[in-house]
């Protein structure tokens, strides 16, 4: 009863679209569930998204959700996600990624699923690292551990959102992160998660650094895939 009065009092809006959503369980409505852009898994790899990093790092696979539209409902979702806190939403793409990818190649053989690390000040600031909701519901569906710990990020850098222009994004240290690991690891397949891929540029050095573990494999899967 008093859950009822709330929801007249204080109506549930859509993360996507900001509309009053009826069924207060949920925290996007149906419409904007159905008019999001999702990927079309591929056998193994999306060869569109592959194509980013030949030459930089040798990825056994890499695939996406959906497609990234600063215009588009992925666009306030991700912003909700990244800087409100909206972890409900992290959870929500990781049950839609098992749904849409449980019977693809690209999670067989996978060891660990691994994170791209906030520094210790950005995530205190924060107060959480976006990708962990939705890395720690992909493990639970999966049965993949995930490891937030597996690397450490050196610096405390200007977003790459906040970045104006193609040359600064690809300007990162190349000792921006370090991996931590021990002979345990050796021969172990990685996936790399985060939200959005643009450039790569992070996710060269970052996959550059895992490389440093003897035999490793490395995978890559974002939520979200600018066109």
């Amino acid at each position: 009863m008093f859950q009822h009065l709330f929801n007249l009092i204080f109506p549930k809006k859509c993360l996507g679209c900001n509309e009053t959503i009826i069924n207060t369980n949920h925290f996007i409505c149906i419409e904007c569930l159905h008019s999001l852009d999702f990927v079309v898994p591929g056998n193994d790899s999306n060869p569109t998204l592959l194509t980013r990093f030949f030459g930089k790092i040798p990825l056994v696979s890499a695939n996406g959700l959906l497609y990234y539209d600063k215009k588009e409902i992925s666009h306030n979702l991700i912003h909700e996600l990244k800087y409100k806190n909206q972890q409900n939403i992290g959870v929500l793409f990781a049950e839609l990624t098992y749904e849409n990818f449980k019977n693809h190649l690209a999670f067989r053989n996978i060891d660990e699923l691994v994170s791209v690390p906030l520094h210790k000040k950005k995530e205190r600031e924060r107060g959480y690292n976006q990708i962990d909701s939705f890395g720690n519901r992909l493990s639970e569906l999966t049965g993949i551990p995930y490891n937030k710990k597996r690397l450490i990020r050196n610096f405390y850098t200007t977003p790459q959102a906040k970045k104006k222009n193609l040359f600064l994004r690809s300007a990162l240290k190349t000792d921006l992160f370090t991996v931590c690991f021990d002979e345990s690891d050796h021969g172990k397949h990685f996936m790399i998660l985060d939200d959005v891929v643009t450039t790569g540029s992070t996710i060269e050095i970052l996959g550059k650094e895992l490389l440093k573990i003897p035999d490793c494999k490395i995978s890559t899967f974002f939520i979200a895939v600018t066109k």
